[in-house]
């Protein structure tokens, strides 16, 4: 693949500057992530000049070089912006812990496109409103957890999160239900015992720190309190 040039779609999940004028950006694509030097990218006259940000589905073109390197991003142009995201401080916290988790697991080659899909269409949902952001939250680190096979899915009789090899650990039956379908939820009280739920599986069995969901779940409740009480 070095000295190729590789042209794809990819969700930007990290901007670092690198110098005055430039960036280093962090991107998904199906075949995995891909770091790119974005040289002049902040110069007045930049051709990249709001071509990217964080939570964009772009096209790029970008010269490859040995695998662990940086690569040299040649041309960007932006498919989806989800600029409804900067309107809602709680699903865009949920947005970039989304980012960091994908960021921190996916891993590279062919199983990626599967992390790539669950990524974009949790981002688009989050966008559109489509549903209550803690039910996506609960529904993207489901999906998280299946894709790093640590789980098989709730018990048919309710009250227990099973997970591969058929152990399980025992929840009372609303999170059950709840986490069989978090899409149908209404109840945020159950939702936040559900995401509790997770959030100890996850630091105990997933190797990221715990700190960034943290933060987005309480910016995410804070606005949803906040939009409750203005009502």
């Amino acid at each position: 693949m070095a000295g190729e040039t590789v042209k794809t779609q990819a969700v930007c999940l990290a901007v670092h500057p690198w110098s005055r004028t430039s960036h280093v950006v962090s991107w998904l694509t199906a075949a995995g992530k891909v770091t790119t030097l974005v040289k002049g990218a902040q110069r007045p006259k930049s051709a990249f000049l709001g071509q990217y940000d964080l939570n964009y589905t772009c096209q790029i073109i970008y010269y490859a070089r040995a695998r662990g390197e940086v690569h040299a991003l040649r041309e960007c142009s932006p498919v989806l912006l989800r600029e409804e995201l900067r309107e809602d401080t709680g699903a865009l916290a949920f947005a970039s812990y989304f980012r960091f988790l994908v960021d921190s697991l996916a891993p590279q080659g062919p199983d990626a496109a599967a992390w790539f899909q669950s990524l974009t269409s949790a981002l688009d949902a989050l966008a559109e409103r489509e549903c209550n952001p803690f039910s996506l939250l609960l529904k993207f680190e489901l999906e998280v957890l299946d894709l790093l096979g640590l789980w098989s899915g709730i018990s048919p009789e309710g009250g227990s999160f099973i997970l591969r090899g058929e152990r399980k650990i025992p929840i009372s039956a609303e999170v059950a239900r709840c986490l069989a379908a978090p899409e149908n939820e209404k109840n945020i009280e159950v939702l936040l015992d559900a995401a509790r739920v997770i959030g100890v599986f996850y630091t105990f069995h997933v190797d990221v720190s715990a700190e960034v969901r943290r933060y987005a779940l309480q910016i995410a409740t804070r606005t949803m309190q906040k939009k409750r009480s203005s009502k």
